[in-house]
């Protein structure tokens, strides 16, 4: 599952205020890689959704071209 740019900005913004405001000092250095993971996720998302397609996509699409190939070849094969 993919997750929206909207969501990971909120979970980022939810971390920093942790890594800035916890009192717990092994809580708040927790928080800030959160945080960095988070902001990394938007960056994709937000490729994602302008469009951008990136290569695990478009591996994943070349695979079911194949796919469609294969069952295409094989259905001309079985009706001639």
């Amino acid at each position: 599952m993919r997750v929206k740019a909207s969501t990971c900005r909120e979970q980022e913004a939810r971390q920093l205020d942790l890594a800035a405001n916890d009192p717990l000092e092994s809580r708040r250095k927790v928080a800030a890689a959160a945080a960095k993971a988070w902001w990394l996720e938007a960056i994709q998302a937000e490729k994602r959704e302008a469009g951008h397609i990136d290569l695990k996509d478009r591996t994943d699409a070349e695979i079911t071209r194949e796919f469609a190939e294969e069952t295409e070849a094989d259905a001309s094969q079985d009706g001639a």
